[in-house]
């Protein structure tokens, strides 16, 4: 099992290599290369140097699954889908439906799942937990857009009617439960953990932006805007000026106490905006530490599910009409702005957070060495330095606490 890498001395952490430093020539000359060109990062080919670094530290893990056989064989297959696609098409829009075997009311006493956790189909009796498929889904990476087609209910639709978001396949059937924040109703024998990922520094600034109160309303900190201290308290407003004011050194405008509650709330170490506490750190480190991972790309949305579904038996007939956009809405050119030093300092704070999805992408059944080599260049064109290196300057940062408190113990 590949682990995360954590930093010792700080006197090891300036030795740079001459290979490193050599390899991040070679990228700033390929970034200007592509960009002067006129062209995006990812569509530059990396030069064979860059290429054999990347393909040395690519994923092994998918070539291993391919070999194998699929979870289910054809039969079984298509008798999941056509009982999956009956009860999607006679779905209402009401009661829906809470699997028996949910974990969450014995981890916590007389507490109810919420509806989001709930599906519009049944389980299928012959779903047992080693055969389930445990949905994580990191907060602003696309997770609602998947919950929906997965059949949750979550910010699907905008009438009671939710059933047609919902994708008759193999990987809905199968997912039975999913893990959100502070609700965990997986079952730790699930066979994969499904994530649902995205560019770090673009989720972040999703991130941001989603939980920026509105204060026209009458309750701007009622439930999701409970937590004022980022926006109103230190006055950040856009990503970009609590990375220029929050986080470079400096007399930039910003208290002493407001810096460190920037740079704390990024690291996911102090809860001052919910999606940024709940990071990829925080969903992997959740889970059983031999377990199967499979990813959704955000930006590859229709591929990665079909290599999903092939790997359980089914078909890869999933096309970009089968996707829909949930849970977002338009954004002013100022929150999306992100100056040149606002990425640097967000990719150094990130440093960590970008380790981890690294890693979850390197442990996924169906990435391979191409589509890991396609995601590392589209990190570079937000995190080049990053996206290269293998540890960071600032530890991993203990978790374990959060991990313990949300996911809660088994009662009975």
């Amino acid at each position: 099992m590949t682990r995360i890498a954590r930093r010792s001395t700080d006197k090891e952490h300036r030795a740079v290599p001459w290979f490193g430093m050599w390899i991040g020539m070679a990228l700033a000359l390929s970034v200007i290369y592509c960009w002067s060109a006129g062209r995006l990062l990812s569509a530059c080919s990396p030069s064979p140097a860059l290429r054999a670094y990347l393909e040395s530290d690519a994923p092994v893990e998918s070539e291993e699954a391919a070999a194998k056989p699929p979870m289910f064989d054809s039969s079984f297959a298509e008798y999941l889908k056509k009982g999956l696609s009956y009860y999607i098409d006679a779905y209402d829009g009401g009661k829906p439906y809470q699997y028996k075997d949910s974990s969450y009311p014995h981890r916590r006493a007389n507490a109810t799942l919420p509806l989001w956790f709930k599906k519009v189909f049944p389980l299928n009796k012959h779903m047992t937990p080693d055969k389930q498929t445990c949905f994580m889904h990191v907060g602003k990476a696309g997770g609602s857009t998947i919950g929906c087609m997965l059949g949750f209910l979550i910010h699907c639709g905008d009438d009671d009617k939710t059933n047609y978001q919902s994708v008759p396949s193999l990987l809905a059937a199968t997912t039975a439960h999913s893990f959100h924040r502070g609700v965990y109703d997986c079952s730790d024998e699930a066979a994969n953990y499904l994530f649902v990922i995205r560019n770090p520094l673009a989720r972040a600034l999703s991130a941001f932006n989603y939980a920026k109160p509105d204060l026209s309303e009458k309750h701007p900190f009622s439930k999701k805007y409970k937590d004022k201290e980022i926006y109103v308290d230190c006055d950040f407003w856009t990503l970009n000026d609590l990375a220029e004011r929050g986080l470079v050194k400096g007399n930039n405008g910003a208290s002493d106490e407001c810096k460190d509650r920037a740079k704390k709330a990024l690291l996911g170490t102090e809860n001052n905006l919910v999606h940024w506490f709940y990071n990829y750190q925080f969903y992997y480190e959740s889970m059983p530490p031999d377990a199967n991972i499979v990813v959704i790309r955000n930006e590859h949305i229709v591929d990665d599910w079909n290599a999903v579904e092939t790997l359980l038996g089914g078909d890869a007939d999933f096309t970009q009409e089968h996707v829909p956009v949930n849970n977002a809405r338009e954004k002013k050119p100022e929150e999306v702005y992100l100056s040149d030093a606002a990425k640097v300092v967000l990719c150094e704070t990130l440093c960590n957070e970008i380790q981890v999805y690294k890693t979850i992408l390197k442990r996924a059944q169906n990435i391979n060495k191409e589509q890991y080599i396609q995601s590392m260049q589209e990190l570079k064109t937000s995190c080049p330095k990053e996206a290269m290196e293998e540890s960071c300057v600032v530890d991993m940062p203990d978790i374990s606490l959060k991990v313990e408190k949300a996911k809660g113990e088994l009662i009975y």
